[in-house]
C-alpha cells in the first residue's frame, strides 16, 4: 500500500494523496496519508484506517485546478 494514490471516502474529491507509511496500532493496520500538495487547503500528514480510504487514479493537473476552482466558488 505504501506509495499508492488514494482518496478519503469522507471527501473523495478534495482529499486525495499518497500513503507514505504503515503501522500496526492496537492490532489494526493504519496508513500515513500525505495530502496531494496540488490541492488548496492541504492537510498535514495523518494516520487513517483502511476503511477510510480507497485506491484511485491520481487526477491530472487540470482536474485539480477545476476542483480547486469549484471549492473556492462554493465557499463564497
Amino acid at each position: 500500500m505504501v506509495g499508492q494514490y488514494v482518496r478519503m471516502l469522507i471527501a473523495p474529491n478534495t482529499r486525495k494523496g499518497t500513503i507514505t507509511q504503515t503501522r500496526i496500532e492496537r492490532g489494526r493496520v493504519e496508513y500515513l496519508f500525505r495530502h496531494d500538495p496540488r490541492f488548496d487547503n492541504v492537510l498535514p500528514d495523518f494516520w487513517l484506517m483502511e476503511s477510510e480510504i480507497e485506491v484511485c487514479v491520481p487526477p491530472t493537473d487540470e482536474e485539480v485546478e477545476a476542483i480547486n476552482a469549484l471549492a473556492k466558488y462554493g465557499s463564497r
